[in-house]
Order: C-alpha cells, then structure tokens, then sequence
C-alpha cells in the first residue's frame, strides 16, 4: 500500500499545473468511489476560477472553449491515475485511497482545506470553527435537519448541501457572511424558499436548485447575484410552482452574466416571458439552456440526457399545442428536441424546418396527429443536416418519415433511427431516402405491426448495393407483417 500511496503522490507531484491539482482536490469533496456527473463537475471548476480563461473570447465561445480544456484537464487526471473512469456514462469517480490522499494533501494547503462529510447520517451540521476554518465544504447525502444561524464564513467558496431530503429551511442569515462563495448546490432537498441573505451572495456563480420539490419563491433579492452566470438550476412540477413561475421567470431573465440554465416552464407564455425579456438571451446566442416546456413531470427533464450525443442545448416541449413563435426561435439555438403528447401538428416540419439547423437529436413521442415527419414537397433544399439521432415512438398516426422529394443533403449525419409502436407506417425508407444516409449506423424497428417493407423497391430504383455502408446494428422485432429488408441479396452490408 505505501508503494501505491508513493506512485500516486508522485502522479500528483508531477501534474504540469497548479490548475490541475486543485482540480483533482476537488473531487475529495464527493463520497468514495461516488459516480459525478461529468458536466456538473466542469461547471463547478469553472465558476471556481479553474479552468484557465481566453479573456480574447467571448459568448459562447468561451463557455465550450472553457468546457474543451476542462475536459482536457480530465483526461489528463484519469491517465494519471489520479481520477477513474465509471461505468456509468458521462461520470467519473474518485476511490477511496485517492480520496484519503486528497484530503491529506486539502488539509496542509492554506487556502484550500476542505470540509468533507458527505454520506456520514449527519442529523446535526459541523460546529462554527469547522464552518470557518474551511475553503469547501460537502455535507451531502447526510439527515440535516437544520443549519447554523451565525456563521462567519468569509473565505468559503464552495457548499454542497444537495440531497438532504430532511433539509426544509434555512435560517434567514445562513448565507450573511459568505460574500466569496461560488457554487452553492440545494438541489434535491425540502427548502420551501431562500432567505434574504442570498444577496449577500456577491461572488455566487453556480446556484443549484434542481428537484426541490417544495420550493415555493425564490426572494426578490435573486437579482442582486450579478456575477451569478453558470446555472441557475430550477425545476419543479408542483402547483404551487406554477403560481410563481412567472414572477420567477422574470427575475432570473435579469441576470445579465446568465450563461447556462435549467428551467421548466409549464406555459410558452412563461418562456416568452424570459426569451424577450433576458438580456442573457439576446447577446448572440452565449447562453446554454435545458427546457421544459409545458404541464409535465419532473421526470421530463432527464428524457433527453438519455443520448449519446455532444450536445450543450435542450428544449422538451410536453403536452402543448399548436405551434408558438417563440418555440421555432428557441429552436433555431437547440440541439436536441424531444417533442411529446403534442397536439395540432401534423409534422415536425410544422416548426419551421429552417429552425432546425443545428438539431443533432430529435425524439417524438405521443404525438398523435403527426403523420408524418418531414413534407419534402415544400422544401428545395437539403434539410436537418446536422441530425444524428432520430427517435420515434408510440405515434399512432404516423405514416412515413418523410414524404415527398429527399433533397440532397438532407440527413447526410443521421447515425441512429429507432422507430417503435407506430401501428400505421407500411415502409421506412420511401422516395429515395435510403441513399441519404451513409452514416446510418443503428437501425431500430420495433412493434409496427403494418410494416411490409424496410426498403421499398419501388421507390428505390436503382439502389446500389454499397448503400447503408456504415450500418453495424439491425433490430426488428414484432413486425408480424414483414416480408422483406430489401427484395433480394445485392445488398453488401460492409459493416453489419
């Protein structure tokens, strides 16, 4: 063990920056062998001053030129032993020996001791000279029922309290002191609102309120964070949210210095609200967003976090109707769509197919007047270029995936296409369609009763037999109707 101990003191030593050292302290802060979500980690890094800044860069850029190198930073800590890969996708996790060695190396750094009690069964928090002593502190996943009142907390810059579900309010001067924090994480417990000392949060960067299902108001004083600009995370599916969502709405579209948000709106109303009213909004695009849009669950927000894909901007839109203006603007910053139980259109295509320019993922469920995806006969151009994933499901009216001409280019990067409970369709790829897609990897048909054809002959003339070069993955099952794949064996198939 010592020799193991050595080596991996000795990976730490010879990290080529001080940025990636703290980097790797900061994960002590997470139970052993604890899966973190990967995109959480990096936000957390960078609105803790970590990752180094192009202050040439601006916008957007600078949040993916901030998310590359934080990624970079990572690979580095996991070839380095200092940080294991997990097996559950888009997270890594820290054991128990490295853990242990970060907390050692936290305790004898001045200016980075970190308090970390996180999956203890704490009923009652650490005492005040713990809570001043420290530069981080973790108490997640523990039974708090309360908080200290009178803390002097002025060199605290980060403090994870998610997940203690016992946790139902904070005493009104909780946050007086902790003038330099920059992430504060409450997702997932019972606070019903925040105290009016949240203003005294001047430093505050990355506020985390995803799951709290009883938040009922968030104080006025919310626009007083003005350096809050990485993820205002505020979900909840509660009536009594819907009372105050519009006043919320308002209020965290005046964040000048917003760059990323998780929000549900269970009107379009609302989202217009904060689309024509956040300056954040309106600065070219710089903001990255996770929406839900319309009377839902809170399940709705993980749909799609579902996919593989690279994707920084999501919109669901649940149970809505018609087709709302604001919803194509939104559009026409989205990369993965999930359109579900929604009524009056009877295609995607309806949104604007001109909107969806950078779509990369696009799931419809429930939709049951959709009869078909794309209408061609309106389009003289390649469409939906960018799309990678296609995902259709439980839409009893669908016809066809598209009708009319496939213009060239139009779904040139589409890698996946699963189709499931859809009684109506009798053929996938119709009109050509088929040789629009060279980069079709995974096939998926499942429990279309009507089917008869997967590629229709006479709608692919001519069809060469090198076509679905890359497909690797071909399922099709409960097609009680079936006849054919293709209508003989001229098909290669290279990759299947």
């Amino acid at each position: 063990m010592d020799e193991v101990l050595e080596f991996l003191r000795f990976c730490y030593d010879n990290l080529d920056s001080d940025a990636k050292k703290v980097c790797f302290l900061y994960g002590a802060l997470y139970p052993e062998e604890y899966d973190i979500y990967i995109d959480y980690l990096l936000e957390c890094w960078r609105v803790e001053g970590f990752i180094p800044t192009d202050e040439s860069i601006h916008d957007k850029n600078a949040f993916r030129d901030a998310r590359d190198k934080g990624h970079a930073i990572l690979d580095d800590l996991i070839n380095a032993s200092l940080l294991d890969s997990s097996e559950k996708r888009k997270c890594v996790k820290m054991n128990k020996v490295l853990r242990d060695m970060a907390l050692k190396i936290s305790s004898q750094i001045e200016d980075s001791k970190i308090l970390a009690k996180p999956c203890e069964g704490l009923e009652e928090p650490p005492n005040h000279e713990e809570w001043k002593q420290a530069s981080r502190i973790s108490l997640t996943d523990n039974e708090l029922c309360n908080l200290l009142e009178a803390l002097e907390c002025r060199d605290l810059l980060t403090l994870l309290l998610q997940r203690n579900k016992n946790l139902c309010a904070i005493p009104e001067f909780f946050f007086k002191s902790m003038c330099n924090l920059r992430v504060l994480d409450l997702h997932d417990t019972s606070i019903e609102s925040l105290p009016s000392s949240l203003s005294a949060l001047i430093s505050l960067k990355g506020l985390y309120l995803n799951s709290c299902s009883n938040l009922v108001e968030l104080p006025t004083q919310i626009k007083e964070l003005v350096q809050l600009e990485f993820s205002v995370v505020i979900d909840s599916s509660k009536q009594s949210w819907y009372k105050i969502v519009e006043t919320i709405a308002t209020e965290v579209a005046s964040l000048e210095k917003l760059t990323s948000l998780q929000f549900c709106f269970p009107k379009v109303d609302c989202l217009e609200i904060f689309v024509t009213t956040s300056p954040a909004w309106k600065k070219g695009s710089c903001l990255t967003f996770q929406f839900v849009v319309g009377d839902h669950d809170s399940t709705y927000f993980q749909i799609l976090k579902s996919f593989e894909y690279p994707s920084y901007n999501r919109l669901t839109l649940v149970n809505s109707e018609g087709v709302n203006p604001v919803i194509s603007k939104v559009l026409m910053e989205t990369h993965a769509f999930a359109l579900i139980n929604h009524k009056g259109a009877s295609r995607l295509s309806d949104f604007g197919i001109e909107n969806m320019e950078n779509m990369l993922v696009c799931l419809i469920e429930r939709c049951d007047k959709i009869k078909t995806i794309i209408n061609g006969d309106v389009i003289t151009k390649g469409v939906i270029e960018c799309l990678e994933e296609l995902c259709i499901n439980n839409v009893l009216k669908l016809e066809s995936i598209w009708e009319g001409p496939v213009h060239p280019g139009s779904l040139t990067q589409l890698t996946t296409l699963t189709l499931t409970k859809c009684p109506e369709p009798k053929k996938i790829f119709s009109n050509g369609m088929i040789k629009q897609l060279p980069e079709l990897q995974r096939l998926r048909i499942e429990e279309c009763h009507q089917i008869e054809e997967i590629i229709m002959q006479s709608e692919n003339i001519e069809l060469e037999s090198s076509s679905l070069p890359r497909l690797k993955t071909l399922v099709l099952l409960d097609l009680p109707r079936l006849r054919s794949i293709w209508v003989n064996n001229s098909l290669k198939w290279p990759s299947l």
